[in-house]
């Protein structure tokens, strides 16, 4: 592995990192208690903040006053897991990545064509890849959180039976965030209280909240979305006192924008490849899984944390006596390419 001790490279990634990060996002609760999948993933942070490799951004470096977030979902349809993707970012630091990705855009030729996990079968996107990963790396202050969820596990916040997403969808509907399935309401409700905790644990007074999140069944048109965000507000107090700023949102634009899809791209390609990559290794084994062309790069690219951008998997699993097991996903290649360079992390934190 291949280090660098330069100074100013080094002052960088300390101005974007969130120093002593306050890891204790979880209160007593008002009433009950918090669902097992933000408890799920305030330990993992914990368990890696205590063995040092806790990265965390800095989401007001720069003078940034408004968060991005950015979700897109995989498994819905095949594979054993459901994957949950966010990339919270410093939205007002990202003229440097529009202007890379124009030049990207502009050298492969690729128009306003989006990169997608599901056209990795294209030459044009696969070729692009290599940049595009970079480009996020380098110019995206922020965060990519994948979440893991073993499709044995039935819900996240009850006991393990169709009653309680039913009770779920039920009660959403009272409190009047629109009629869904059982199915939606605990896909929305994760997504909602993963969106929130996060928020919460990166956010500071005053910013804005911007969140695009992809044509799917919880925000399936303009009314559903409106809820979203809606629910994701009230959600929003249950971890944080902070007061934000305007909190608003939008799904991908008829026309497309690249400077927004270019972002969303990022949620997009990291829950495909992770959904394939464990489904694969359920099937044949880790050491015979295979995954489509261009989603090792994926895999590889989300074992580093840059510059820039930081990562973080967590999986949660039943266990076998009816718990949950949970824990972070490290991807390791077995060869380190020559072309990546690392900084000592405990010169960064």
């Amino acid at each position: 592995m291949k280090f660098s001790f330069d100074p100013e490279l080094i002052a960088k990634a300390r101005e974007l990192i969130l120093h002593r990060p306050n890891l204790n996002v979880l209160r007593a609760p008002q009433d009950g208690h918090y669902s097992p999948l933000v408890e799920v993933i305030e330990a993992e942070l914990k368990r890696r903040e205590a063995v040092g490799k806790l990265l965390l951004p800095d989401l007001s470096a720069l003078s940034n006053r408004t968060i991005g977030i950015y979700s897109d979902y995989a498994g819905e349809s095949v594979g054993n897991y459901h994957t949950y993707s966010f990339l919270l970012c410093a939205w007002g630091s990202l003229e440097f990545f529009r202007r890379e990705m124009r030049a990207i855009r502009t050298k492969f030729a690729m128009g306003t064509k989006e990169i997608e996990f599901k056209d990795f079968g294209m030459a044009l996107i696969r070729n692009a890849l290599p940049a595009y990963l970079e480009a996020l790396n380098g110019y995206v202050p922020g965060l990519l959180f994948t979440l893991v969820v073993d499709k044995r596990i039935v819900s996240l916040f009850g006991p393990q039976d169709q009653a309680t997403t039913r009770t779920l969808a039920r009660m959403l509907e009272e409190k009047g965030f629109g009629t869904v399935t059982p199915r939606v309401a605990e896909k929305l409700l994760r997504v909602v209280h993963t969106s929130a905790f996060l928020t919460a644990l990166l956010g500071h007074d005053g910013q804005k909240i911007f969140w695009m999140s992809d044509h799917d069944a919880i925000c399936a048109n303009s009314a559903m979305h409106n809820r979203l965000l809606a629910l994701f507000h009230n959600a929003l107090a249950l971890y944080t006192t902070r007061r934000f700023g305007m909190i608003g949102g939008a799904r991908p634009f008829e026309k497309r924008d690249t400077d927004y899809l270019d972002l969303l791209s990022a949620t997009d390609v990291a829950a495909g490849a992770v959904s394939q990559y464990f489904t694969g290794r359920d099937n044949v084994g880790e050491k015979d899984v295979c995954v489509k062309e261009g989603a090792e790069k994926i895999l590889l690219w989300l074992g580093q944390d840059a510059l820039a951008l930081k990562k973080l998997c967590v999986m949660i699993c039943p266990g076998d006596d009816g718990t949950l097991m949970s824990g972070t996903v490290d991807f390791n290649p077995k060869e380190i390419p020559e072309a990546v360079t690392f900084l000592p992390t405990h010169l960064c934190r």
